[in-house]
């Protein structure tokens, strides 16, 4: 990204290099509105998931492979998105829906058992909720790798990877 500036940009759509200026202050505020746009579509791709898949006991699995799906299909949007280092997970929209997806189902695995059950269960939930996340944010980087996976048969190559580790 520190190669990019706004002339380069202007250069290689063929505009006058003043043009990018009339919608964006500088450099950062355009890769603020890129890294927005990205985000919108990769939040759809989740959401489509979530809205969708009503059955609990794969809702993780098709969440998973949207996860990596979208960025094997978009690596330039995951060097992009996660390169800057400046995202707050918490309130990251993405993040948050696949954490409160997995806490939700997590919870109904493992069931309501007192408060001292509770107070270890949701230590649990939190540690297989950043691992799962960590497994499909992992895996993304991964499948672009070539010769990894097999990339002819990439979604039920994901689909065995992410259901060979048990929650």
């Amino acid at each position: 990204m520190e190669a990019l500036s706004m002339r380069k940009l202007a250069d290689s759509i063929g505009v006058s290099p003043a043009a990018p200026y009339a919608h964006f202050k500088n450099k950062e505020a355009f890769l603020s509105e890129v890294r927005n746009y990205i985000t919108e579509r990769f939040y759809s791709s989740l959401t489509e998931i979530t809205d969708n898949c009503s059955n609990l006991s794969r809702i993780l699995l098709e969440l998973g492979k949207s996860y990596v799906l979208f960025f094997y299909e978009n690596p330039l949007y995951y060097q992009l998105l996660f390169s800057i280092g400046d995202i707050d997970i918490d309130d990251y929209p993405p993040f948050r829906l696949f954490r409160t997806t997995a806490e939700k189902v997590l919870k109904g695995l493992l069931g309501n058992k007192g408060s001292r059950a509770n107070k270890m269960n949701n230590s649990i939930i939190h540690a297989k909720v950043i691992a799962l996340w960590s497994l499909v944010h992992g895996l993304s980087s991964v499948v672009t790798v070539k010769g990894v996976v097999d990339t002819d048969h990439l979604e039920d190559e994901v689909e065995l990877i992410l259901s060979s580790i048990n929650v």
